[in-house]
């Protein structure tokens, strides 16, 4: 973390002392997010499920480089699922590349037997590496690289684990003025210190009109390989842009 903090620091600085020669143009902070509301909630590891309905709130913030976008997932009965608050600072930008350090502090509430324990939930906190890279192959297609490298903070649940993702980003599927359609399929390995291993593909559909506010979305994961028997999971969503 200590590593990740001067990393950003130090670039931070360079900015700062190459934006003073020329003059300063007010950068404009982004703001949006989303509502999701599915009948099973999948995680942004997406083998690990809730296993039953979910609302999940997405919330984006970007000002230059530095995005911070923080998540916050319920049942629908309102106990927490998972938080989760992403920092990345946005290391190397060109026409096509990026490249992204940062950093997730998340909270995971795992479900407990209240016939057996006092609480029927326990809180467990992780802290993430996380690294990304994208690549713009055209105006429709861009492809993604993700790496977590994710610690447990109070020994419970998982001690360490790693996550690899490549993904293809395709947009405007179908050539229409009033819907839109996008298709992001994706392969992804899971070694972590349960244990567990396994390789995975998923993939996200998502629908949306110009004239509607809703869009609607599928996903799927499908067991490529794993060191224990997983099962095929999938989930459609509602979704409410803002």
């Amino acid at each position: 973390m200590s590593v990740l903090i001067c990393c950003i620091s130090n670039v931070s600085l360079a900015n700062s002392l190459l934006d003073s020669t020329v003059a300063r143009v007010p950068v404009p902070t982004l703001i949006k997010g989303n509502l999701q509301l599915t009948n099973n909630g999948i995680s942004p590891v997406p083998y690990f499920t809730l296993g039953e309905p979910a609302l999940l709130t997405n919330l984006y913030l970007t000002k230059g480089r530095l995005s911070f976008s923080p998540e916050f997932n319920f049942d629908l009965k309102a106990k927490p699922w998972s938080f989760n608050t992403w920092l990345r600072y946005d290391l190397i930008r060109t026409k096509r590349y990026n490249f992204y350090l940062g950093s997730n502090f998340s909270i995971i509430f795992k479900r407990l037997d209240p016939k057996i324990f006092k609480e029927d939930l326990q809180a467990q906190r992780y802290q993430m590496l996380d690294i990304m890279m994208t690549y713009k192959i055209d105006q429709k297609k861009m492809l993604s690289f993700y790496y977590w490298k994710t610690s447990t903070l109070d020994h419970l649940g998982i001690t360490s684990s790693h996550f690899v993702m490549l993904a293809l980003q395709i947009d405007n599927l179908l050539k229409s003025e009033n819907t839109v359609i996008s298709f992001r399929p994706s392969v992804f390995v899971i070694n972590n210190t349960l244990p567990f291993s396994g390789l995975f593909m998923s993939q996200i559909t998502k629908i949306s009109t110009k004239k509607f506010p809703l869009s609607f979305s599928l996903q799927t994961v499908e067991t490529l390989q794993s060191s224990e028997q997983a099962k095929f999971n999938w989930n459609v969503g509602v979704n409410v842009p803002f």
